[in-house]
């Protein structure tokens, strides 16, 4: 799948692939996130923003730092890939949004189906 990667922290204003870039070049080698309990629920992202958080994220000027390399992005809303065996709530199909840590700048995230 594709997937916009911090690989080190830096001006996210340069675009992806760059030497001075802190993002990895954009390709379609990311693994697609596995549901990993049976109440997760994996999403097609559809639609995710940049917001003030995000940018401060990958500056690594933000309260919460996530390891890298990592998947930015924290909130977003797509269509329902496919459900852990426990999931009630939610089918392949429907519509949905969440917020996350970090992930949505993906073409897929995994979310716990309370979080949705």
């Amino acid at each position: 799948m594709e997937a916009l990667v911090v690989r080190r922290l830096g001006d996210p204003t340069l675009g992806p692939g760059g030497e001075a870039s802190p993002f990895s070049a954009v390709s379609g080698d990311h693994p697609v996130p596995e549901l990993g309990s049976p109440t997760a629920v994996r999403v097609r992202v559809a639609a995710t923003s940049l917001n003030f958080a995000t940018f401060l994220q990958v500056q690594g000027k933000y309260q919460e730092r996530p390891a890298l390399p990592f998947v930015p992005g924290s909130d977003y809303s797509g269509v329902v890939d496919a459900v852990g065996s426990g999931v009630r709530r939610f089918r392949p199909g429907d519509r949905v949004c969440a917020l996350a840590a970090v992930g949505s700048f993906a073409e897929f995230i995994v979310a716990d189906e309370k979080q949705l």
